[in-house]
């Protein structure tokens, strides 16, 4: 999808609008045929939840499709990657979830392999005349990141509460109103041009729907360790498209910040991984030697 966002070289609002506005069609044939209720995103208090999800979700996806276009895509790929750290770092802070050592560890490398990609110019004296550009590039691709946790940390509030069609509906709904309210003022309008543009808005749209879906089904089939280290392969996708469609190879700089996100995200994975399999085989002991006393209990009662 991301190669297709910079093809298609319109306005990222618009952009972001017609891939919703696909979204939505597909979207409205499955909430049909499944019958789900969507006004279950309308009651108190997971409207709210739901609203912050859908205005997280359509800063998320603007900043996204901004960075796709201004720079290098393994480069936003991987700076967009760090959303987890945020995450933990927000959840710590407003949900009161745990933040240990080895979280902070992990952030820090994390931070450490952003600041190898973002190259900002205050650390980097670059002589390049677009490095300015580039860093700013790079922090709206944060910026990206921060709103795509604010948007997981309210569906995290939301649970179960609400249906995942619903949610990526109402989302859908907004990213297509506001991005095209703002291009309509910002930008004069003008329909994309017929033949490969259109055709290229569209496989935005599609593949946006598709990868969602099969993200959410992979999280039901699979365990969510295996797919966070699986989604580390968006990088490395996003530098050989970068590189085989655009011609542009990355720099060194560039891979060792992206292979440090990386190892960061699966070194975290693989900890929570650790973590729930430990509590798992500890509440397994405690049932068993639960179910040892009361059968002593049992066995002494028979024989008194």
């Amino acid at each position: 999808m991301s190669a297709c966002v910079k093809l298609a070289a319109y306005d990222f609002f618009l952009v972001a609008a017609i891939r919703s506005a696909v979204q939505i069609l597909l979207l409205q044939s499955a909430i049909i045929k499944q019958q789900k209720d969507l006004s279950s995103g309308c009651k108190r208090p997971q409207v709210y939840f739901v609203l912050g999800r859908t205005i997280a979700g359509t800063v998320s996806v603007c900043c996204q499709f901004y960075a796709y276009q201004n720079m290098n895509i393994g480069d936003a790929s991987a700076i967009i990657f760090s959303s987890p750290f945020i995450t933990g770092i927000l959840a710590a802070i407003l949900l009161k979830e745990r933040f240990t050592v080895f979280n902070l560890l992990a952030t820090l490398v994390s931070f450490g392999g952003i600041i190898l990609v973002a190259r900002p110019p205050f650390i980097f004296r670059s002589q390049a005349d677009d490095a300015p550009f580039r860093f700013a590039a790079a922090s709206i691709a944060f910026a990206a990141s921060i709103a795509t946790s604010i948007a997981i940390l309210n569906i995290r509030k939301i649970g179960n509460k609400v249906d995942s069609y619903v949610i990526t509906y109402y989302f859908s709904i907004v990213c297509f109103i506001v991005p095209i309210i703002i291009f309509s003022i910002t930008t004069s309008y003008r329909l994309p041009q017929c033949g490969a543009t259109r055709w290229l808005l569209i496989a935005v749209g599609v593949l946006g729907f598709l990868g969602q879906i099969s993200f959410t089904n992979a999280i039901q089939l699979e365990k969510a360790t295996l797919i966070s280290i699986i989604r580390t392969t968006d990088v490395i996708f996003g530098y050989i498209l970068e590189l085989i469609i655009f011609g542009s190879s990355p720099s060194l700089l560039s891979i060792f910040g992206s292979l440090l996100i990386i190892a960061g995200a699966s070194a975290l994975a693989l900890k929570k991984w650790y973590d729930i399999k430990s509590d798992r085989k500890d509440c397994n002991q405690s049932k068993t030697t639960e179910q040892s006393i009361n059968q002593h209990q049992d066995f002494t009662e028979t024989h008194l």
